[in-house]
Formats: structure tokens, sequence, C-alpha cells
């Protein structure tokens, strides 16, 4: 029975020697191998990012290495964008494109330190102050606000050359179109490793720009053809109005109602279906302001005309003051829209 108890207290002494040494193991293989892979610099990465930690997301990505190669991949897309028009601007690009650089570096910058502290690119609250918008702005014109994760993987990890390279795949949702960012991480000399550069940014905004550009000239050669329309038939109706107008005295209840009919029956109901046809087309991002402009002269003219036709009957000078209050509106957006449009089509044409 000793022995029984002697030889089981043995087996224990063994195993825990066995257990001890195994824990020393994985301690080992853990603090003296997998901390030095570029697999644990992006899992800290990305708890860096979860936590809100600035300081542990500072020691495995190289964030002014990052930030400057994205600031001059923008930079020099736009050199080489303007290069291909004849207005002289490669020159003028090229003169103050370091001023530029330095400004959109900082940010840059910013949105990042945003990004980290937040674990969101943009602030939701109602009242945003002006360094978030401006950051916002930012992010939607290089596309990186309206981003979704696919999958990622590792692509490859040269040891010898101290190299490996991370790739995430996203859809670019303004577009509904997929791509490759390929990350760059490079090992320290402590043995860590360190993101450092994203390898084929500058293929994206390329992609990106030249998407919203055919985008742009799509949503332009269709509205154009319905703003054609509209004119022809806004000219049309504006024409007969006025020919009621001329054959009699407006004081006339005649003439007021032939006025009423036509501005019931036929131009308000022309703009409110312009209004419904504009908001049917979904306009890209570039194209937002002169579709919400085009809303906003439909909502006008509606409102004059509104307006005009309760003038015509309780002829009560406070609605002529409104109907005229609109229509200077009406003018003021519409010359905003034309404006805005020519600047546009011009742009595509370069």
């Amino acid at each position: 029975m000793k022995m029984i108890s002697k030889n089981l207290k043995i087996k224990i002494f063994i195993t825990g020697i066995i257990l001890l040494l195994m824990g020393c193991g994985t301690l080992y293989w853990y603090f003296g191998y997998y901390v030095k892979t570029p697999e644990y610099t992006l899992q800290m990465t990305e708890k860096a990012i979860k936590n809100h930690n600035e300081e542990k997301f500072a020691e495995y990505v190289d964030k002014k290495a990052l930030i400057d190669q994205l600031s001059s991949d923008v930079v020099n897309n736009l050199i080489n964008s303007n290069q291909e028009t004849p207005n002289g601007m490669p020159a003028t690009m090229q003169e103050y494109s370091g001023i530029f650089k330095e400004a959109f570096t900082k940010e840059l910058s910013d949105a990042l330190d945003f990004y980290v502290k937040n674990g969101k690119w943009q602030n939701n609250a109602k009242q945003q102050n002006e360094s978030i918008t401006q950051y916002n702005a930012l992010l939607e014109n290089l596309g990186l606000n309206n981003l979704t994760v696919k999958d990622y993987k590792m692509i490859s990890v040269d040891k010898k050359a101290g190299k490996a390279v991370f790739q995430i795949n996203v859809v670019q949702n303004e577009l509904k179109k997929a791509f490759p960012f390929k990350i760059i991480l490079l090992r320290q000399l402590d043995g860590h490793w360190k993101i450092v550069r994203i390898a084929n940014f500058s293929d994206f905004f390329v992609m990106l720009n030249q998407d919203r550009r055919q985008y742009m000239y799509l949503y332009v050669n269709k509205t154009d053809s319905l703003m054609n329309q509209h004119r022809e038939t806004f000219i049309s109706i504006q024409d007969q109005i006025q020919s009621i107008i001329r054959s009699g005295n407006i004081g006339s209840d005649e003439v007021r109602n032939k006025l009423k009919v036509i501005i019931n029956t036929n131009m308000i109901p022309h703009w409110q279906m312009l209004k419904t046809a504009l908001s049917a087309i979904n306009a890209p991002q570039s194209a937002v302001t002169l579709q919400k402009l085009r809303l906003r002269v439909c909502d006008a003219y509606i409102a004059y005309y509104q307006n005009y036709a309760k003038w015509l009957d309780d002829k009560n000078i406070n609605s002529l003051h409104a109907a005229n209050d609109n229509l200077k509106k009406a003018k003021i957006l519409e010359d905003n829209e034309r404006n805005l449009t020519n600047i546009i089509k011009r742009n595509l044409t370069q």
C-alpha cells in the first residue's frame, strides 16, 4: 500500500514537472516567437482600436509613414489627373503641392486619431463641431467612410526581407465595387512588426475617381434629358399664363379664374412631377449638392404658384408678398443650380 502511495506521488511529481516544462515552453513560444509575428501585430492593432488605446495603436502602426504615404498618393494622383488637362493646372498644382500635402496630412492624421479614439470615422451626434465635419468630408472624398470589410488573409511573409503583406477585401458601398487593400508590415530592429503603408491605395483612389466620374457622367446625361423636357413644358405653360394676363384685366374674375385653373391643373402639378422624377434618380455622392439644389428650386416654384393662386382667390396682399418672396428665392436657387451644372459639365469634358 505504501509502495502504491509512493509510486503515485512520484507520478504526480513527474506530471507536474512535465506540465511546468510545457508551460515554460508555451511562454517561450508566446513571448519569444508569437509576439514577433505579423499576425500578432494585426491582432494587437485590432485590439488597440477596439479598446481605443492610442498608445498601444502607435506601438504596432507607424502612423507617420502610413499617413505620409496616403497623402503622397492623393497629391500625386491630383497632379497626374491635372496633367491630362490643357488648362495649365499641372504647374500650379506642383507649385502648391507641398502646401496642400502638409495641410492634407494633418487632416488625415487627425481623422485617424479620431477613429482610434472613438472606434468610428463619423460622429452621429446632431451637433457636430467643425473639425469632425471636416474629417467626414475628407474621408468621404477618399471613399474611406463607406467601406464594408468582407474578409482578410495573410498573403506572404518574407522573414529574410522582414516584409509581410496582409490583404483586406472590402466593398466600396458608394460604388458597390470590391477592392483588395494590401497592407505592408515591416519587421523592426527589436523583432516586432509594424504596419507601415497600404501598397495599393493609389490604385484604389484611381478606381474611385474613375468610377465616380463615370457615375457623374451618367447622372448628368440622364438629368439633362429630364431638365430639357421640363424647360419646354414650363415655357409652354408660362406662355399660356402670360397670354391670359394680356387678354384682359387681371382684376376681373374671369381672368383670375382662368389663371387659377391653369396654375392648379397644369403648372403646380408640373413642378410636383419634376420633383418626383428628380427624387427617383439616385444621384452620385459628388452630385448630391446639385440634386438638392434642383429639389429646392422645385419647392420654391411650387410655393410661388400656390401663393399666387391663393392671391388670385383671396386678393390678400400678404398672399402676393409670399408669392413674390418665393419667386425671388426660386430665381436665386435656379441661378446657383445653373452655375453648378455648368461647372460639373466643364469638369467632365476636361
